[in-house]
């Protein structure tokens, strides 16, 4: 499952910004923004756009939801 603090933090963890995510996914930077702010609900379109940009596997994605629920995300 992706949250907008699983894009968050991901895009933090890559040192990029949004627009550079964006442009990554192919989607508009106020789409990344709209769905980090909780603005959108993120669709599956999203989650396989994203996951195929940062290059990030179903097992790690778990891992960090897994994280954020621990830390009260």
């Amino acid at each position: 499952m992706v949250t907008a603090t699983t894009v968050k933090v991901v895009r933090a963890f890559l040192d990029i910004n949004q627009s550079e995510l964006a442009e990554r996914m192919g989607v508009s930077t106020s789409l990344v923004s709209a769905i980090e702010n909780r603005g959108k609900r993120i669709t599956p379109n999203f989650i396989k756009r994203f996951k195929r940009a940062v290059g990030i596997m179903d097992s790690v994605l778990m891992d960090i939801v897994c994280l954020q629920s621990k830390l009260g995300e």
